[in-house]
């Protein structure tokens, strides 16, 4: 499989997949608009942070710590759309975009290190870069080359301007101003808050100025610089380059701006009032270094630990055994875990097996079906608690010391114990229970499993030895030294550090994409008029567009190099990685074991590259007889043995007792000492001793030889005559026999009835066994396959992995609004299934193919089935040839008969459908057969792919079970990765965690409302998310209403009515203030009356003027609608005129330049020839000379 997909494209691609982090965050579908609208709220932000994190909060604690200071708001229904979520995404960028010294005032920066205020806006960004060169990475560096983050920033302010004021230049910040951007937005629900409305202007004012100063501010880049960031200061942007997780991000070291906004009120978490927490910066520019504020000795303890007390409560932090966390994969060292989990492999085949059977443990003594059942039940329940008690103390105390959070020696101590308990102590104590044996097997297996737990004992307490290293220095060290972090800083932490970059380097991508839809081309002019229009219209052209995504060799070279992780942040769980492993140990024994069983099959025939020769003389022989009855066998002494071949297998007392007893009664005893040893007998399956000597008049005579007993010299005395397989007697064979006397006079005791059968089964057995070189192809070429397919599995798990994360985030697999998605959420236990099925799974895989391989290819070869192979191949190549021509024909009278699904000659086509059909009829039962032999090799091929679904939508269930659900479980992990270490949910995660840190002093209501702004105008098309409120609200209405533009003509008219009506209701208001006064004075009179009836006729002329101005309204509505719909076509119109023109003017351009390079050429040939002239007319000038 190729592992590459049609996916959409630009910033269409960046929305399909805000969506799909959306479905993943959500925790409910109860709520359905909800679910559809892609929103976010505090119950979905407190189970992340508990799943993720192990932080403890309440959902009002979660509204009023974070989602209020996001745009969410407090109340119980509030909660952060997919704008919101955007704008929270782009605080690390924005942070980055503005520097420190691009927000100084004019005031300020004549006391700057370096001010910058007389220079242009682009030389300052080039500054900036310069000053942070050193902390961007190459992606950064090209994106950076290829767009201006400062001129987006510009270029959205001038389009918020234009599309608010119909303006671009820069305006005094007024409420006025910021209630017309709101309601150009249609953000009418904030046009009346004035407190917020005054937090934005104050937001977008130098820090450094004047409070009490009444000055407007001019909304220039500046200011709208200041207003996005001024709000998320305490963000550091050097945390990116980091090697920490996200939790020491936020509670850990801070830089002078964070201190400043610490030091200037309250801190959100209380602090000891310790002296020593500060230390000035040894260069004496102002920096102070604060301690990690989660001290260690606070996450040491297994109580909960409180993290940050603020206004709202206490934060607390559970203790979550991250050490055994293989959801999110929280711990410390990916290397530690993996030889943890082989440990325990090794540990349950070596040590747990005899639990399969517990040895001396029953349930009933008899043997009934019912005894059967009760023993069958009590094994598994064995078995269950066996492995799930002993796994769970063998996990937590050999990988203790691994934890991502707790810094203690005592976990040290307790891992480096569990590796002498389980990995050092069972060599060294032989105990024996019904369920646990610890007592040496012998041979290899034991010398085997030394080895291997001595390698695993030394690798673990390696890296215990770097635990308890790790803890002499601070993580923020740790992930700052490049040396240390390779060693010492542990494989989550740079795994986290990657992606921090993979969440730069998609957000970047996203802003680009969002920008480039703004541009009738790529240039980068200054805005004339508002873009939002034009974004959309190419947003919806970009739609339809799809690229190629993916690919087996792109997903293994990305795999390889990091860009899996740094560049696309596709989290592979260390579960997968422990399948890939147990994948390849259940490959090898699998492969091991059957090539071991293939051997011995083939050993039941006779070498043919080794020599034996056997031979012995009749005079030293003698018939044994039980009764005067022969035994139809010879006993013989002197039996002379050459050759390599002659090896026999020394004789098992205790399953061969029949045997043994026979040679030991009646072998004779040794010629030079008379007597009989029976110490070591050997037997011989297939071996035949050969008489020597002239009797036979050089015939052969043979005798099976049965058992020996070895003497000196390399002779043997021996019983011959007897199979051992059955003990069969008389088995001498060869026309010489009948001249041997002894061997004569025992043939002649032989039955006629057994030397019947005899013959008939030698002959019939000849004709039914298979040859040796039969075997050895088929051991040769199955095994072969399983290695194949074992490689195919290991090789496919990954590139198939990454290929069905990017379907999801990508849209080609539906998340958020498809029903079938929730069930993906269901039952999260069962992701524990993973690793046993990928090892089994392929250990069945390799079993079958070898079985259904073997059987194929010795169906082809065995002598017995092949004349039915012959017939079935002489079959096949005459369908195959009528098939040949079948498709040749149907290609021509394709051609004549069908354009497309229509006929161009129906009588024809008739014809040829009618004979086609009639042939069908007798030619499908092949093809079923053919369907069935090809489905039986895919599903052997399958049984070990739990990654990829082998039956279709809809073919797996039956009466709503599901045949196969594996594959549903496989990306349950993958979505509950995902779901915790998605690139964009880890920066939501670290967004979250600095707002519990730093609380109001970070993400207020004002910034995430310019934030939410500059979304909105960067990319409109994300509005849909924040207008549809209903799933039956079709996209194209939703889109037509966030491109109704401002149009003067009716804005007039509705402006004017709204003031004619202000007007009349001022003007009935004044008269109802005066009848009321009469009223109470009593001088009301029957003019009283008629002004009262008066009044209830202007109130009546005042409603039909509202019904009237709401019906002219909605005609204008609808004519605007139409306005916009002619413009749009207008638009494309005018796009496609200018191609047109632009390929015009491109083509004439080319025929110039063609014409030019015309002229020139004929202007040098005219050279040459005026060259050439003047040489002849030289020459004829000569001649007549």
């Amino acid at each position: 499989m190729s592992y590459s997909f049609e996916g959409p494209v630009g910033a269409a691609a960046d929305a399909k997949e805000l969506e799909y982090i959306a479905a993943l965050i959500q925790t409910s579908h109860a709520d359905k608009e909800g679910f559809v609208d892609a929103s976010i709220d505090a119950r979905d932000i407190k189970y992340y942070l508990m799943s993720r994190f192990g932080i403890e909060m309440s959902r009002e604690q979660v509204r009023k710590i974070i989602l209020a200071g996001l745009g969410g708001g407090e109340d119980e229904d509030d909660c952060l759309d997919l704008c919101e979520v955007v704008a929270a995404l782009l605080i690390p960028s924005l942070r980055k975009i503005v520097d420190e010294n691009f927000l100084l005032s004019s005031d300020s920066a004549e006391n700057a290190t370096k001010t910058i205020k007389d220079v242009p806006l682009q030389e300052q960004a080039a500054l900036v870069k310069a000053q942070l060169a050193d902390d961007q990475s190459e992606d950064e560096r090209v994106f950076l080359e290829r767009v201006s983050p400062e001129e987006i920033i510009r270029f959205v302010l001038e389009n918020i301007l234009k599309h608010a004021t119909g303006s671009s230049e820069p305006q005094p910040l007024t409420k006025e101003l910021i209630r017309t951007i709101f309601a150009a937005f249609d953000e009418t629900a904030l046009v009346t808050n004035e407190e917020l409305v005054s937090e934005m202007i104050a937001a977008a004012k130098d820090s450094n100025a004047v409070e009490d100063t009444e000055d407007t501010v001019l909304l220039d880049v500046k200011a709208f610089a200041r207003a996005l960031t001024a709000d998320v200061m305490l963000y550091d942007p050097s945390v990116e380059k980091r090697a920490t997780t996200n939790f020491v991000d936020a509670f850990g070291t801070l830089d002078e701006s964070s201190q400043r906004a610490e030091s200037s009120s309250t801190r959100n978490t209380e602090l000891p009032d310790d002296p020593d927490n500060f230390q000035d910066n040894s260069h004496g520019q102002g920096l102070r270094k604060l301690n990690n504020v989660i001290k260690d000795e606070i996450t040491n303890g297994l109580d909960d630990s409180v993290i940050a007390v603020t206004e709202h409560g206490p934060v607390s932090k559970k203790f979550t055994l991250s050490t055994i966390d293989f959801a999110v994969d929280n711990f410390r060292s990916k290397t530690q875990l993996l030889l943890v989990w082989f440990g325990f492999l090794c540990f349950f085949a070596r040590y747990l097996s005899s639990g399969l059977r517990p040895r001396g443990a029953t349930v009933c003594s008899g043997s009934g079906f019912g005894c059967k059942i009760s023993q069958s039940v009590f094994n598994w329940v064995v078995l269950m608690l066996l492995l799930s008690l002993i796994g769970i103390v063998y996990f937590i105390s050999v990988g203790s010391g691994n934890d991502v959070y707790r810094r203690s020696y005592l976990d040290i101590v307790v891992g480096v114990a569990g590796v002498v308990v389980f990995m050092i102590l069972p060599h060294q104590i032989q105990l024996e229970t019904p369920i646990f044996s610890t007592e040496n097997v012998g041979g290899w297996y034991d010398t085997l499993f030394v080895v291997l737990f001595i390698i695993l004992a030394v690798l673990t307490l390696v890296c215990q030895c770097l635990n308890a290293a790790r803890l002499s220095f601070s993580d923020e060290f740790i992930g700052s030294n490049k040396f240390l972090s390779r060693i010492l800083a542990g494989s989550n932490a740079r795994d986290e550090m990657k992606f921090k970059s993979a969440a730069v380097f998609k957000v970047n991508r996203m802003l680009e994409n969002a920008y480039s839809l703004h541009h009738p081309t790529h240039s980068r002019g200054e805005v004339n008029e508002g873009t939002n229009e034009l974004a959309l219209l190419n947003f919806t052209k970009v739609s339809d567009k799809t690229e190629v995504v993916g690919g087996f060799k792109w997903a293994w070279k990305s795999f390889l190099n990091g860009d899996l992780k740094r560049k696309e942040g596709i989290w592979l769980q260390t579960r997968l990685i422990a399948g890939l492993m147990a994948q390849l140990l259940f490959s090898i024994i699998a492969i091991i074991i059957l090539s071991t069983n293939w051997h011995y099959v083939i050993g039941l025939y006779k070498d043919d590259t080794t020599y034996c020769s056997i031979s012995f003389n009749p005079e030293s022989c003698y018939a044994p007889e039980v009764n005067g009855t022969s035994l139809g066998i010879a006993a013989c002494t002197d039996i002379m043995f050459e050759g390599d071949g002659c090896d026999g297998s020394k004789i098992d007392i205790v399953s061969n007792v029949e045997l043994f007893n026979l040679t030991c009664q009646f072998i004779p005893p040794n010629p030079a000492t008379n007597e009989t040893v029976c110490d070591s007998v050997f037997f011989y399956e297939d071996h035949y001793a050969t008489f020597e000597g002239e009797l036979t008049n050089n015939e052969v005579c043979q005798a099976q030889l049965t058992t020996c007993v070895f003497y000196e010299n390399n002779t043997a005395a021996c019983l011959l005559g007897l199979k051992p397989q059955g003990l069969i007697p008389w088995r001498f064979e060869g026309p010489g026999c009948e001249s041997i006397p002894l061997v004569e006079e025992i043939i002649d005791t032989r039955p006629a009835l057994f030397a019947d059968a005899e013959a008939f089964v030698d002959e019939s057995i000849d004709d039914y066994i298979p040859k040796r070189w039969m075997v050895v192809l088929c051991a040769v070429v199955s095994l072969i396959t399983g290695c194949f397919v074992a490689i195919s599995l290991f090789a496919n798990y990954i590139p198939s992995t990454v290929c069905t994360i990017m379907k999801f985030r990508s849209g080609a697999i539906p998340s958020l609004r498809d029903p079938n998605f929730i069930q993906y959420r269901k039952t999260l236990e069962s992701v524990t299934y993973i690793i046993g099925l990928m090892a089994w799974g392929t250990w069945s895989s390799i079993f079958f193919t070898v079985v259904v391989v073997a059987g194929g290819v010795f169906f082809l070869v065995y002598q017995v089935t092949r004349p039915i192979v012959v017939s079935i191949v002489a079959i096949v190549i005459g369908i195959t040839v009528t098939l040949v021509f079948k498709s040749i024909l149907i290609t021509v009278l394709g051609r004549v008969n069908y354009a497309a699904f229509y006929r161009k000659r129906p009588w024809l086509a008739n014809i040829c459908g009618v004979g086609l059909e009639c042939w069908h009829l007798g030619l499908s039962s092949g093809y079923m057969l053919s369907r069935a032999i090809k489905l039986i090799v895919a599903a052997t091929m399958y049984i070990g792919r739990i990654d990829q679904p082998f039956l279709g939508e809809g073919v797996g269930v039956i009466g709503g079970t599901h045949l196969d659900k594996f594959p549903s479980i496989y990306r349950q992990g993958l979505l509950s990765a995902d779901a915790h270490r998605h690139p964009y949910i880890e920066r939501l995660g670290l967004i979250y965690l600095l707002k519990i840190r730093h609380g109001s002093k970070f993400g207020t209501t004002a910034g995430s409302i310019w934030r939410l702004l500059f979304v909105f105008s960067l990319m409109p098309w994300l509005r849909k998310f924040r207008i549809a409120n209903d799933a039956d609200i079709p996209e194209e209405i939703v889109m037509l209403q966030l491109t109704s533009g401002s149009n003067t003509k009716y804005e007039k008219i509705i402006k004017d009515l709204q003031e004619e009506l202000n007007e009349e209701k001022s003007r009935l208001e004044k008269e109802i203030r005066i009848l009321q006064g009469k009223i109470k004075m009593n001088q009301g009179d029957a003019n009283a009356e008629t002004n009262l009836d008066n009044l209830l006729e202007m109130i009546s002329n005042l409603q039909h003027k509202i019904d009237s101005a709401g019906e002219e309204k909605e005609k204008q509505n609808s004519l605007v609608r139409s306005l916009e719909h002619e413009m749009s076509e207008l638009q494309q119109t005018k796009s496609k005129i200018e191609n047109d023109y632009m390929f015009e003017v491109k083509t004439l351009k080319k025929e110039l330049s063609e014409a030019v390079l015309r002229k020139d050429k004929l202007a040098k040939e005219r050279e040459e020839l005026m060259k050439n002239n003047s040489l002849l007319i030289d020459l004829l000038s000569d001649k007549q000379a």
